[in-house]
């Protein structure tokens, strides 16, 4: 401990400098806990909700069809639920939800205060839409709110619960089936929803939307979740390693100044192992501290992040907690990489000979490779440019540390507004083929619009079908059009569009080429009440993961002939003639939604960036004082012929430049290749084109950020090293 405390007052602003950036790493690196401290949220809630295995819109059921679902083998229990599209008297569309309070197991709310409904015309929903003991009125019916609450699955909704009495009789029964199974494993679901499917198929009922199959007692965006923070948790990583860089260059600068005091206590008889043994304790003694500080901070940073996550797509605030695996291995981890370099430098000042230890002398010269000599030949300008072209020929090793720890900073810097650019236009693309300014969405479950093409009578429209699906357990969205849809146009990839004569299909070339799927294929192609077969006859160039159909076939298929559940319009605010309850979205509320998921996500990826750019500029800063203080008797011979401090920074910046120029460009092209990276992940997942943007117009001021920021080093430096004495410095004192 003493013997940190001297080192802590010898060079107070480069240990702490290191603390603090080994502190920011192992803090980003805390991030690779959000799937642990989410999922504990998470699957608390789901135990404490009752969250269903299985979850589906139906056609009305009575109680024997419910009944009959209950007697499936492998299903544990089965409710149903009445849920009815109802619109508020702002004209907000929402859902009125009729739960059995008394008797139910699954989707069990939550208050946040006040009480369960106790009769037909009581309500709980959330804060937004009113005061407890408030009216909210919803189709013309004025219900009272006597409590606040929702549950896991309606999280982040604004919808009302109500006792299931109800909202039964504007359903015709219950519309909305849970199940929990014995067998909650993936392959199990499967086959129960689909021995659901067929049980309620004998009873004259069918399922109205895609079955949500959460398996192993996950929840919707478990997978999201650790896509995300798997790849926020590589850039902690990334940051760690630069982080261990720069240790490795803090300590190897503070054991090098110990050079001579070491070779003096070799002189008087002092072995080689004792003194690495306190020459690594300087490392540890830093990585201690840094782990005080870094530790707590990446607990912080990991509930920070899992907060932010859940609440933007859940809508559910995370309790606190701590994943010790994580902390564990990053406290070990940190240890015993600090250890390693500190090795290294202890190893080098203790095996150099006593002559040359006590001369305290640079001990690399200029001239001793070949490389050095075929270099002297060259023309490299006068004094200072010599000089500083040979301060980096003479330690490789260094001049190679400096270009990488650059090459990290400029390949973050790029790195994040490359991604955002690549969102940003993915964001666009998805919305290109499409024409339409508004689309109404049904919000009743099935196919309840006729699929008429003159809805709007403010201008043109067309009706189609929106739904999910599945290829091969592969969700993916399937659209129902007209063969010659006025509101899509994709160019065709391969093949043709698909005509009204057949069971044909287009499908996303994304997804086509990812998945093996060629034009002339037949796919099976899983809709809410059962598998169909179409033929694949064309892929379309399209950022979507879908499949395009007939309109008349799909809804056919669907056990709706002649019906829709979207009507796309040319106006944003279509008047429509419809007999359904429709959500009407526009391009730019679709577009606000996707940017606010996309603020949350480049929010954290930025701030990873920002840290990995600091632990890289400190580690460039740590790197130069080392090399300044082995060569501290040639810059002292330079000041003592007349040198001034301008005459040094010119020196340091002819030395950092080219290294800059080389790290700049190597930075870039990492930050690209980084970038193209995380999109192939998403892509290769998700099986969809994203594509990568990179963000050009980020160069100049990644280039004038460079420089700045190696030329301010530079005088930094500077001002440090002409404030000792020349006198001092050329008598070799300590």
């Amino acid at each position: 401990m003493r013997s940190m405390l001297r080192q802590f007052r010898r060079a107070p602003g480069r240990i702490l400098a290191s603390v603090f950036a080994l502190a920011l790493a192992i803090g980003a690196i805390g991030v690779l806990a959000v799937p642990t401290v989410s999922e504990s949220t998470l699957h608390d809630a789901v135990g404490q909700d009752g969250l269903a295995d299985i979850i589906v819109d139906t056609t009305p059921l009575d109680a024997d069809q419910l009944a009959a679902v209950g007697d499936v083998s492998g299903v544990a229990v089965a409710e149903g639920q009445a849920i009815a599209a109802v619109e508020l008297a702002d004209g907000f569309l929402t859902r009125l939800i009729g739960l059995d309070l008394d008797h139910q197991t699954m989707d069990l709310v939550q208050l946040e205060a006040g009480r369960l409904p106790a009769s037909e015309d009581e309500v709980v929903t959330t804060a937004a839409l009113g005061a407890i003991g408030s009216h909210v009125v919803a189709d013309g019916v004025s219900y009272e709110i006597v409590g606040h609450g929702s549950t896991l699955w309606w999280s982040g909704d604004d919808v009302l619960f109500a006792p299931f009495d109800t909202v039964a009789p504007m359903t015709g029964g219950a519309n909305h089936l849970v199940v929990t199974a014995i067998d909650d494993g993936s392959a199990s679901l499967h086959t129960l929803s689909d021995d659901i499917r067929a049980e309620l198929g004998e009873t004259g009922a069918t399922y109205t939307t895609f079955p949500q199959l959460l398996p192993d007692g996950s929840t919707p965006i478990d997978d999201d979740i650790e896509q995300v923070s798997t790849l926020i948790g590589m850039l902690g990583i990334f940051a760690g390693m630069v982080a261990l860089v720069l240790l490795a260059g803090t300590t190897n600068t503070l054991i090098t100044e110990r050079t001579r005091e070491v070779a003096v206590m070799r002189a008087l008889g002092g072995r080689s192992r004792q003194l690495r043994r306190r020459l690594r304790r300087i490392a540890l003694g830093i990585t201690a501290v840094a782990l005080l500080v870094g530790l707590p901070l990446g607990v912080f940073i990991s509930n920070y992040v899992a907060r932010m996550v859940l609440t933007e797509f859940v809508g559910v605030t995370p309790s606190f907690a701590i994943d010790w695996v994580v902390v564990a291995a990053s406290a070990i981890g940190a240890l015993l990489a600090a250890r390693l370099v500190a090795a290294r430098a202890a190893r080098r000042v203790t095996k150099l000979s006593l002559p040359e230890a006590l001369r305290d002398r640079d001990g690399a010269p200029f001239g001793g490779r070949w490389t050095h000599r075929l270099l002297a030949k060259l023309p490299t300008g006068g004094l200072i440019g010599r000089i500083a072209v040979r301060s980096n020929a003479r330690r490789p090793a260094r001049t190679l540390a400096v270009t990488t720890q650059i090459a990290a900073a400029v390949a973050a810097a790029f790195l994040i507004p490359t991604l955002v650019s690549s969102v940003n236009d993915f964001n666009t693309a998805t919305l290109a083929p499409w024409t339409w300014e508004s689309v109404a969405i049904a919000r009743d479950p099935g196919l309840p619009i006729e699929a008429s093409d003159d809805h709007d009578r403010l201008g043109t429209s067309e009706a189609g079908i929106w739904v999910d699906g599945a290829i091969d357990d592969e969700e993916i969205w399937v659209y129902g059009l007209r063969t010659d849809s006025t509101f899509f146009s994709s160019d065709v990839r391969e093949g043709r569009w698909y005509a009204d004569t057949g069971r044909e299909a287009m499908i996303s070339n994304g997804f086509a080429e990812r998945r093996d799927v060629a034009v002339g294929d037949t796919i099976p192609l899983e809709l809410a009440n059962g598998t169909v077969e179409y033929e694949i006859v064309g892929t379309v160039d399209d950022s979507n993961v879908a499949v395009y159909v007939d309109r008349a076939d799909l809804a056919a298929d669907l056990g709706a002939p002649g019906m829709a559940n979207v009507v796309w319009s040319s106006s944003e605010s279509p008047w429509l003639d419809v007999d359904a309850a429709v959500r009407v979205d526009t391009a730019a509320d679709l577009a606000a939604e996707d940017e606010a998921g996309r603020d949350a996500v480049v929010l954290i990826f930025g701030a990873i960036g920002a840290i990995v750019v600091g632990v890289s500029a400190l580690a460039v800063l740590s790197t130069m004082t080392v090399n300044l203080f082995e060569r501290r008797h040639e810059l002292a011979a330079l000041q003592a012929i007349g040198a001034r401090r301008r005459r040094l920074r010119g020196l340091l910046a002819r030395e950092l430049l080219p290294v800059g120029a080389v790290g700049l460009v190597a930075g870039l092209g990492l930050g690209a290749l980084g970038a193209r990276a995380i999109i192939g992940s998403f892509e290769s997942a998700d099986a969809i084109d994203i594509g990568v943007t990179d963000a050009v117009v980020a160069i100049p001021f990644i280039v004038a950020g460079t420089a700045a920021a190696l030329l301010l080093l530079a005088a930094a430096v500077v001002r440090t090293t002409s404030k000792r004495s020349i006198a001092v410095t050329l008598r070799g004192a300590a």
